[in-house]
């Protein structure tokens, strides 16, 4: 019965000391926080404002991905064909991402033209002097992660840009250099796409608002240019061909309505049978050219029909603006998160070190008297 009293009362006493001990390290804890707080306010200076330039809208004419292929995925669980997109000579919504992270894109991209210290230079060569920029966040990250990629690069040969030739053609290969150039560029633009409501958000992050506005813009654009060039490039092929054909036939026709014309009038006074032979051939090849020629000129108006019809639209409905507010970082988050971290880390460093000590202490007197 003795024993039975005395379990809470000895768990009273460990809360009882467990408190007291915390009460007693508040100082550290305190210390801690100030110093972590310190690291956190250095830390959150030295990141470099980044504004985010958006814009969204929606693809008309692009049934799958987005709505129409959540109706089509339903239907075919019920082995109902909807066949709502057409033929598939489209990019669908949901590969935008792909796309606009696509190398090909990339390298037209890195083409644009920014402002730059009053002048216009190549978004290339800005996010080249951007990544040369030093700072103290930059700089630790590279010799302390980025220390097994820094040697990696300083054994390699970056220079090594030689195309090889192979069945398919020439390959490119990118150098070391390229490749961070057009990893930077990735990392600034974000897509996401809404399957529900059928709309596309891109977005560009980076320091400097206007050119962030300039990039979101230019990919949007050129995003739209890859979809409408990838949909159309049959009926473009068919329209191309069509108005060259049309176009030949046309200088045949109009040489045989010459022909024609002037055979009449030098042959005015003459009703040989020779003369009418000779002008029903030209008046048949005349016809039938004609013939052609219309033909012609009807498929060339269909094409073009078609190439309007095919070629999708995009409806913007939030366009580009130049952010005025930074998005990131947060910087007082930022520094409460580091103060709270030390005064967490201080408080149990408290906490621990007379449990710590007196376990320690046991295994050394064990490990004597063994």
């Amino acid at each position: 019965m003795d024993n039975d009293n005395q379990t809470p009362e000895s768990d009273e006493i460990d809360l009882m000391e467990l408190l007291q001990n915390a009460w007693k390290g508040r100082v550290i804890a305190i210390k801690m926080s100030a110093v972590f707080t310190l690291f956190g306010i250095l830390y959150a200076l030295s990141m470099p404002n980044l504004y985010m330039a958006t814009t969204t809208f929606i693809p008309k004419g692009q049934g799958s991905g987005l709505v129409g292929g959540n109706l089509n995925g339903l239907a075919s669980l019920a082995g109902i064909n909807l066949n709502m997109s057409g033929d598939n000579s489209e990019i669908s919504p949901s590969l935008y991402p792909m796309l606009i992270k696509s190398n090909p894109f990339i390298e037209t991209l890195l083409k644009v033209k920014v402002p730059k210290d009053g002048i216009l230079i190549k978004l290339q060569n800005y996010l080249i002097e951007s990544n040369s920029t030093p700072s103290v966040l930059k700089n630790l990250k590279k010799y302390t992660i980025g220390l097994p990629s820094l040697i990696k690069t300083s054994l390699s040969n970056e220079n090594n840009n030689i195309a090889v030739l192979d069945s398919i053609g020439i390959i490119k290969k990118l150098t070391l250099k390229e490749e961070r150039i057009y990893k930077s560029a990735k990392e600034l633009i974000t897509l996401s796409i809404n399957k529900n409501e059928g709309f596309v958000t891109l977005s560009v992050s980076l320091d400097n608002p206007e050119v962030a506005a300039i990039i979101a813009l230019n990919a949007q654009n050129l995003l739209q240019n890859e979809v409408i060039d990838f949909k159309i490039k049959n009926a473009r092929k068919l329209l191309t061909f069509t108005e060259g054909l049309y176009k030949r036939k046309k200088v045949i026709f109009e040489a045989l309505q010459d022909e024609l014309a002037a055979f009449q009038d030098q042959n005015q006074n003459i009703s040989s049978r020779l003369f009418q032979n000779k002008l029903s051939r030209l008046q048949a090849e005349f016809t039938i050219a004609r013939s052609v020629n219309e033909e012609l000129a009807k498929r060339v108006e269909q094409a073009r029909i078609q190439v309007s019809k095919d070629t999708p639209t995009f409806t913007v409905i939030e366009p580009v603006i130049i952010p005025n507010q930074r998005t990131s970082p947060k910087r007082t988050i930022i520094v409460l998160v580091f103060s709270f971290l030390g005064f967490f880390l201080g408080l149990g460093y408290t906490l621990i070190k007379e449990p710590f000590a007196a376990m320690r202490k046991q295994v050394l007197e064990g490990s004597k008297t063994a």
